[in-house]
């Protein structure tokens, strides 16, 4: 039987344009979904992104904008469907949650929980953080403040439907401990457990006229569903659960990506929810770090260190971005992004390392009117040793490691310039020349299948070049 995957970003909120935590979701989902398509062909693999566009933080600055709420995030998508394009994204759907067919799949989520006893009303009182867009604990607060903003919240007080999320708790803890590697990376898990252990039941909606900006809650209009239950369901209704369920089966459980400010709720709430609808828990869950400024501070305006990923974009492309968001930067640990040591490793890497070998090999060959082919016999060590190289990142791939992944390409390619440094085949004529840059010809082949995930536009280039045999400078150098 053919395997299917599903892979989903999380839905970052319509109220600005992309950073570069949103971009390095973006970039390693695609990267997997791209390996996988290779791997499996395309009808089995489905990738899911989008944005989410209701709650109090979108309203608010519509507002500011001075436009209605539903012209702005129309605009706004148009923005971030842009984004996806310029780095070549290939998300199978693009997914809005102010549009027709998430209100009905949410409504039916909440059907489905309702049904099964698990939401009531009562009184409220808590203190809500808008930037959340979530109800914060006393001991959440840093000085009397949300963490993650700055800011102190609001205190709020009103009836609200509830989720009985408690009543999950031993089920989540025991389906965590059944599989211990759910989450990545697996410094993670610990946390994730005492999120589990400590958490009650939760605010599920809010009262329109509080939050006339949302979905109305099945058989209340009154109140309207608490925009972080209704984003969550995005996961399975872009698979059919609320219709036709055949692509839902075909392709649920899937893996989904958050960042480290997201692992309660999509690792906890949301696990929670799916056990209430009698769907299956999520396959796996990988969490990346958090990408701080140059100064290895959290990017602020007025620490004037935000890097905007579209701005690099203008700066460099798309795949030197890519590359080093993918290739350079941890895959799961904290970070800083610095220019710098962007320009650096994409001299060493693919300035030097890659496209310098595909340049020496294509030059001795169209010298010496050699044609190349992939397919001929090839010395079998030679072969093997590349092939060592090449079943490390493809298991690293499927792994879920892109960082770990990238290095062995890198060690491919250092081996192929040690292997035309050890050998000199510009003082070599005839059969004997022909074979070395044969050997290295199909190094280079599999060097560039492995690097399409990462630089999806690039290695299409060098697949032409090297099927063509054409000279061009692949990667000039960056100043």
């Amino acid at each position: 039987m053919t395997e299917k995957i599903y892979f989903t970003t999380t839905l970052p909120y319509a109220n600005s344009v992309p950073h570069v935590g949103h971009a390095i979701e973006f970039f390693q989902a695609d990267a997997y979904a791209r390996y996988f398509r290779k791997k499996w062909g395309s009808d089995n693999v489905f990738f899911n992104v989008g944005i989410d566009e209701n709650g109090q933080k979108v309203l608010t600055t519509a507002r500011d904008a001075g436009k209605d709420p539903q012209a702005f995030v129309d605009e706004l998508a148009v923005q971030w469907k842009d984004f996806c394009a310029k780095f070549s994204i290939s998300n199978d759907y693009f997914y809005r949650t102010s549009q027709s067919y998430h209100h009905e799949g949410a409504r039916y989520v909440w059907t489905l929980s309702d049904q099964k006893g698990d939401i009531y009303k009562k009184n409220y009182s808590g203190l809500y953080c808008v930037g959340c867009e979530s109800f914060l604990l006393e001991k959440d607060l840093v000085d009397g403040k949300c963490p993650h903003h700055g800011v102190e919240p609001q205190r709020q007080s009103e009836e609200n439907y509830f989720f009985r999320l408690s009543k999950y708790r031993e089920r989540l803890l025991e389906d965590l401990q059944k599989n211990p590697h759910f989450v990545q990376p697996s410094s993670k898990t610990a946390e994730l457990a005492n999120f589990i252990r400590e958490m009650d039941d939760i605010s599920i909606s809010r009262n329109r006229q509080n939050l006339p900006w949302g979905i109305e809650v099945p058989g209340d209009p009154s109140q309207v569903i608490y925009v972080w239950f209704d984003a969550l369901t995005n996961y399975i209704n872009v698979l059919g659960f609320h219709g036709d369920k055949k692509r839902f089966n075909e392709f649920w459980p899937g893996v989904q990506f958050c960042g480290p400010d997201n692992l309660r709720f999509q690792g906890a709430i949301w696990q929670g929810m799916l056990a209430s609808v009698g769907a299956a828990p999520t396959k796996k869950l990988l969490v990346h770090g958090m990408i701080f400024g140059p100064d290895g501070q959290k990017m602020s305006k007025s620490l004037g260190n935000v890097v905007s990923p579209l701005d690099q974009y203008d700066k460099f492309g798309a795949d030197t971005v890519r590359f080093y968001m993918l290739a350079v930067l941890p895959t799961y640990s904290d970070c800083s992004y610095k220019e710098t040591e962007l320009v650096e490793s994409y001299n060493v890497h693919l300035a030097n390392n890659y496209g310098n070998l595909i340049s020496r090999v294509l030059h001795m060959s169209s010298t010496d009117g050699i044609h190349l082919e992939d397919h001929r016999t090839f010395d079998p060590l030679f072969a093997e040793k590349c092939m060592e190289h090449v079943r490390a990142a493809q298991k690293n791939y499927e792994g879920f490691d892109l960082s770990a992944a990238a290095k062995n390409i890198s060690e491919l390619l250092t081996y192929g310039n040690k292997y035309i440094h050890d050998n000199e085949p510009w003082k070599k004529t005839g059969v004997e020349k022909e074979k070395i840059l044969s050997n290295a010809y199909f190094l280079l082949n599999r060097a560039t299948e492995l690097y399409e995930p990462i630089i999806p536009d690039k290695a299409r280039q060098a697949k032409t070049i090297l099927q063509k045999q054409v000279k061009e400078i692949l990667f000039p150098r960056l100043k």
